[in-house]
């Protein structure tokens, strides 16, 4: 092997790997993302709840909840209907109760509960 035929191979090699690192460092990248905080600066009694685009925060005689408004099956915003005190998701039907119990459906998991925690000012912080 001749000397111009290794710094071609050469440099095809470091040119691959010129183009793959930054590639490789995107995907193993550990991004940190801060936690969503969400005031509700209402005060509600025991049996109340806010409907917010991403929860639904109801006062139970234990203290506040706040349930996922997303799908556990894939991700679609579901829908509080109140009268019958349940969650429908209107992609695929999957139902669960007030506080985020499965019932039926393809979706097979509860939904998410966030964190909430009682303000000084009456309100509530939702994690």
């Amino acid at each position: 092997m001749n000397r111009r035929n290794w710094l071609k191979k050469a440099g095809g090699w470091i040119l691959g790997i010129g183009l793959l690192a930054p590639f490789y460092s995107f995907i193993k990248a550990q991004r940190y993302h801060p936690p969503k905080i969400i005031r509700v600066r209402k005060k509600m009694s025991r049996g109340e709840h806010v409907v917010d685009e991403d929860f639904v925060l109801f006062i139970t005689g234990d203290g506040p909840l706040a349930v996922s408004r997303h799908c556990t099956h894939l991700g679609c915003i579901i829908t509080y209907h109140q009268e019958g005190r349940f969650f429908l998701c209107p992609c695929h039907q999957s139902r669960f109760t007030w506080n985020g119990k499965y019932i039926s459906g393809p979706a097979k998991k509860d939904l998410k509960r966030f964190v909430v925690k009682d303000l000084k000012d009456g309100g509530y912080a939702v994690e």
